[in-house]
């Protein structure tokens, strides 16, 4: 059974309707099989999340596997804690994944869905980290679906004082692929990270919202994205920077460089900062270009096909971001899924 998710990645500041970046629909598919959500304690509950309260909403209703992770105070883990899924039509994933640093712990999470077979599949994934202070949290999520699949993933972040978390995603697969991040910056001098990459062609619709909220003093937030969009794929990005009064002497800087290798790709982004604290320090950039046809006609001549020149050029855009994933195999996998998709285009 499907069910419509109306106020999906919802824009902080809303602009002119008939740009159509607002917020979006998601088409969520509720699984037969489901299993009991993670108790989800007071304080994980005022945590909020990139896409909004409609996709949180679902994946605790609709919840068919969880995990509520412990970082004890002062412990550092030197091993990632793995969590992988591979999907089918028959099995639909929904996951939900609670994260607790306590204090000065230090913590990294990878998170990587793929389809088990050719089947039209669907994933749905909620986490939420608390970062305690003093704590460290890196969450790794690489979403390698089939052409046919849909998929989000919705976190939200909470840091307490010198508290950082980074979080990675690769958003390289599925037909209908949304995602969404909120971080509230809290906490005295925490810092927050995000980088992103994401890869469309066909017809294959990308829709991503994250939001860096600075309510306390000094606190430090970086959004980068970079992502290759082919055929007639159809992009929106969108980076909020927001100063709340009293997050004096913080900084932001969100940023996003896009390749376009077709005319008839749609690419939208909404670089946005809102501010109610004078003493801030708030940096965006887009950048949007062609592909380099002196670049590429130089590949080819040194004995590259057309797909193999451009797949070698957006592994050298997804390269910083492909090296984070904490798994060699997953990094040659992911290169191996972009070059199966250049072949198809």
């Amino acid at each position: 059974m499907e069910q419509q998710l109306k106020n999906i990645n919802t824009l902080p500041a809303l602009t002119w309707n008939h740009l159509g970046v607002n917020r979006s629909v998601f088409l969520a598919q509720r699984p037969q099989a489901k299993t009991a959500a993670p108790q989800i304690s007071a304080a994980f509950q005022q945590v909020e999340t990139g896409m909004g309260r409609e996709a949180e909403d679902f994946a605790v209703q609709n919840c068919t596997v969880s995990h509520s992770i412990e970082a004890e105070e002062n412990t550092e883990y030197t091993d990632t804690t793995s969590m992988r899924y591979a999907l089918t039509g028959e099995t639909p994933v929904v996951d939900v994944t609670l994260i607790h640093a306590h204090a000065g712990s230090r913590v990294t999470v990878l998170q990587s869905y793929t389809a088990g077979d050719d089947t039209a599949c669907f994933h749905g994934g909620l986490t939420k980290i608390i970062a305690d202070a003093g704590a460290k949290v890196r969450l790794v999520q690489v979403q390698l679906l089939n052409g046919g699949s849909r998929s989000f993933n919705d976190v939200g972040v909470q840091l307490a004082e010198n508290a950082q978390v980074e979080v990675v995603q690769a958003e390289l697969g599925a037909a209908r692929a949304f995602a969404g991040c909120l971080a509230l910056l809290e906490g005295y001098r925490s810092r927050f990270d995000a980088d992103t990459i994401y890869f469309g062609d066909e017809a294959r619709k990308l829709d991503l919202n994250y939001v860096a909220r600075h309510t306390g003093k000094k606190t430090v937030s970086e959004m980068h994205a970079a992502g290759a969009l082919l055929g007639k794929s159809d992009k929106i990005y969108r980076g909020t920077i927001d100063f709340i009064r009293g997050a004096s002497r913080s900084e932001g800087h969100e940023a996003e460089e896009t390749l376009l290798f077709s005319p008839q790709a749609r690419n939208r982004t909404v670089p946005l900062i809102l501010c109610s604290e004078e003493d801030v320090q708030g940096q965006h950039a887009a950048t949007i270009g062609k592909i380099n046809a002196q670049r590429l006609f130089y590949l080819q001549s040194r004995g590259l096909t057309e797909p193999q020149a451009k797949q070698l050029m957006i592994e050298a855009q997804f390269a910083p971001v492909i090296e984070k994933v904490p798994d060699e195999a997953l990094q040659q996998e992911m290169k191996a899924y972009l070059g199966r998709r250049m072949q198809l285009d």
